[in-house]
């Protein structure tokens, strides 16, 4: 055989040791992407409530495979975005999108409420919250023209309401009858969201015997339009 054969022979052969460790990285990156959308259809089954929650779940599924009965509660993550980073650096607080909105600074109108009230409170203790959070005075100032949430506001004021919550609830109730468009709004109340108000003020009337507030239940009779 020739040297120039024999050269060519050579460039020929395999490099079976290269070959193996590409396999085992192939290999690898295959079941990191299983494991990895595995754990994304998890996740979304789960509801987690916020991206960094996902997140998490995603970026942990190398270290323990999530098992058919894993929820959030059970699990717990140990998972480091930098492992360059400072340990001595506070590590960050996670929040869901209800915690975040609650810090966050009070609608500035009626559509921006009306679109946070449908996105973020979707439960009656949920609304009940963002209402008395809210307050009677600025509500006031964001619905000045008509209330298209007005029997979801009662009844969530009337599902949650609390004896200690009574001056606030009035002072809701009080402040949305200064839209323009309120008598209008009260008359497309369908017969349930009509007989809810009536169970609430009712609760309103029952929690204090002062005359001055017995005033004040008897005009918003008159103007949520309920027989005295």
């Amino acid at each position: 055989m020739s040297a120039e054969n024999k050269k060519s022979h050579d460039d020929d052969t395999m490099d079976f040791n290269k070959l193996e460790k590409e396999l085992a990285v192939a290999v690898e990156q295959d079941q990191r992407y299983w494991r990895e959308n595995d754990a994304k259809f998890r996740a979304v089954h789960q509801k987690v409530g916020s991206y960094e929650e996902f997140r998490d779940i995603v970026l942990a599924s190398h270290i323990k495979p999530l098992q058919k009965g894993d929820t959030l509660e059970n699990m717990t993550f140990e998972v480091k975005w930098n492992p360059h980073a400072d340990k001595s650096k506070p590590t960050q607080t996670k929040h869901n999108a209800s915690d975040i909105k609650k810090s966050s600074n009070l609608p500035k109108d009626s559509q921006e409420f009306t679109r946070d009230w449908r996105r973020y409170h979707k439960s009656t203790a949920d609304q009940y919250c963002y209402l008395l959070e809210t307050g009677g005075s600025h509500l006031k100032q964001i619905f000045k023209t008509d209330i298209n949430l007005l029997g979801d506001f009662l009844i969530a004021l009337e599902s949650e309401y609390k004896n200690q919550d009574s001056e606030k609830v009035l002072e809701i109730l009080e402040s949305l009858c200064s839209a323009q468009r309120f008598t209008l709004s009260v008359q497309f109340l369908s017969g349930k969201e009509k007989k809810t108000c009536e169970s609430l003020i009712q609760k309103l009337e029952t929690s204090c015997d002062d005359s001055g507030w017995r005033d004040r239940i008897e005009l918003l009779k008159s103007s949520y339009q309920l027989k005295k």
